[in-house]
C-alpha cells in the first residue's frame, strides 16, 4: 500500500478515498470520512468510507463532497460475459462480505 501511496502522490493526488473495512485501512492512516468533513452526495458518512490525505492538511475543513467516478457503473450482463471466457471458480460467500456490507450501510452520524 505504501507503495501505491508513493505513486498516487507522485502523479499530483493528494487524497485518497476509499470503501472498506476499517479494520483493514485505520493502521494504513486512513480515516473516517466524518474527521475531514467528506459526505457522499446524499450528505451521509458511511462508516466504510475513509480518507488519507498525502498532502498535509489539504482537506482544510471545509465540506467535501465524494462523487463516484462512472467507471463503477457495471453492466451485469457484460460483466457475466466477461466471467464466462475466465476460468470456473466455485462462488463462496465470505464473512468479510457480511462485515462490508454492515460498515456500507452504517452512517455515521
Amino acid at each position: 500500500m505504501e507503495f501505491s501511496f508513493e505513486q498516487a502522490a507522485a502523479l499530483g493526488y493528494e487524497v485518497i478515498v476509499i470503501f472498506g473495512n476499517p479494520n483493514n485501512y485505520v493502521g494504513r492512516g486512513f480515516k473516517s470520512c466524518k474527521k475531514y468533513n467528506v459526505c457522499l452526495e446524499n450528505g451521509t458518512y458511511p462508516a466504510a468510507m475513509m480518507v488519507k490525505e498525502l498532502k498535509p492538511d489539504v482537506l482544510d475543513g471545509r465540506e467535501w463532497v465524494y462523487h463516484q467516478s462512472p467507471v463503477f457503473e457495471i453492466d451485469e450482463q457484460e460483466a457475466e460475459r466477461f466471467d464466462e471466457g475466465l476460468e470456473s471458480w466455485e462462488k463462496k460467500y465470505q464473512p468479510s462480505q457480511e462485515e462490508f456490507y454492515i460498515h456500507s450501510q452504517s452512517i455515521i452520524q
